[in-house]
């Protein structure tokens, strides 16, 4: 089970500290180690946007991460930089070069 979440900034000025937060975000959730886990973010052309792909190997993967302090930890930190709340689409992997 994947989700792609989209991110929108209110200015262009929050794009230094999303970054910054989201490399935190996951280095965070790499010391916490959990299994089954894979976050990927990625900058876009429009300095405002951002994506986050999230992978999980079931149900309580996501919820280890949803509860995760890292992932609270971002939230506190960006949560008043958003323009909007993060879109979020459910999405199924097709075919992948990734093991």
């Amino acid at each position: 089970m994947s989700l792609l979440v989209r991110y929108t900034l209110k200015t262009k000025d929050d794009h230094a500290a999303q970054t910054s937060a989201m490399t935190a975000l996951v280095g965070g959730l790499k010391s916490e180690n959990i299994a089954g886990l894979n976050y990927s973010c990625f900058s876009t052309d429009d300095p405002t946007r951002f994506i986050g792909l999230l992978e999980f190997s079931d149900d309580e993967t996501k919820q280890a991460f949803l509860d995760s302090k890292s992932f609270a930890t971002y939230r506190e930190a960006v949560g008043p930089t958003f323009a909007n709340p993060p879109e979020t689409t459910d999405i199924t992997a097709v075919a992948s070069t990734r093991d």
